[in-house]
């Protein structure tokens, strides 16, 4: 207990006298350009330097903001409230989230509103989905860098399968003939590995449609309950699906889930997330 007490003292003496620089300070000085360029394009630079208002900052990188879609970036700097709205989504108001005491299935509201769900996988730590690096100590509170922009998640993974992509046009027919669709509305969590109607072109559907026990049993062998991302995989971990099957993961030459081949990873959802593979994953 004693040692614990000195740790959280540690903790919080570093917090107010470490590094006397504000956020919006750490963050110009250390290279974060895009972010800094995007919170003085919102009007939000005084919000980042208030000493008054302790927040913790989870800082996407150069490097996250160059993979996010030109498309999107173009929304972002061309309409001021969603870009507020985004970079809130990066905010936890009056609260330290320490790397230390982030735990799997830890949440937190942003000052935007938004859910912030928190994932651990052995060292390795996620908030919604982005890689968390560390706990830098500042005047006002503390930055997290993440090598991913966290945008708004409004979806369901059903609703998603439903409307969001028409590669998944066959996957959510099938769901509805097998009366799993409702389930993946939800709470869950889920992690569904949900293959592409190219995916279900390669095999003989028939059997399956004739037989909505058997499409049903096929379907759960996609779905996993709890929250993995990518960050979480590792080469040759076992998954457990919801029907029991176990599947491997393979990340020598890109990321495969037995014999299927992962081609898109980490589309959020409100419950949980997707991953789109190539190939239906069988008995």
């Amino acid at each position: 207990m004693l040692r614990v007490l000195l740790t959280l003292c540690m903790l919080c003496t570093c917090a107010t006298g470490q590094d006397g620089r504000s956020i919006f300070q750490y963050l110009e000085d250390q290279g974060f350009s895009t972010l800094v360029e995007l919170i003085r394009g919102a009007g939000l630079s005084q919000e980042f330097e208030d000493l008054d208002a302790i927040k913790t900052v989870f800082a996407p990188t150069n490097e996250a903001f160059k993979a996010v879609p030109d498309s999107v970036m173009v929304q972002l700097q061309t309409n001021v409230t969603l870009l507020k709205q985004v970079l809130l989504g990066h905010v936890v108001m009056d609260d330290t989230v320490l790397g230390v005491f982030i735990r799997d299935g830890l949440t937190k509201t942003s000052a935007a509103g938004t859910t912030l769900s928190f994932n651990k996988y052995n060292q390795i730590k996620t908030v919604n989905g982005a890689q968390i690096s560390g706990d830098v100590l500042l005047a006002n509170g503390v930055v997290q860098s993440i090598n991913k922009v966290l945008l708004p998640i409004g979806d369901t993974i059903s609703t998603i399968v439903a409307e969001g992509d028409a590669q998944f046009q066959d996957l959510f027919g099938f769901l509805i003939l097998a009366r799993l669709f409702g389930t993946l509305s939800l709470p869950g969590p889920y992690t569904v590995f949900a293959p592409t109607d190219a995916a279900f072109e390669k095999i003989d559907v028939s059997p399956l449609i004739t037989n909505r026990t058997a499409l049903a049993d096929v379907l759960k062998d996609h779905v996993l309950s709890g929250t993995l991302w990518s960050a979480g995989l590792t080469d040759g971990m076992t998954l457990e699906t919801l029907s029991g099957k176990q599947l491997t993961v393979h990340l020598a030459s890109g990321a495969q889930v037995d014999n299927s081949n992962v081609i898109q990873t980490d589309i959020g959802a409100t419950n949980g997330v997707i991953h789109v593979i190539d190939t239906v994953l069988t008995p």
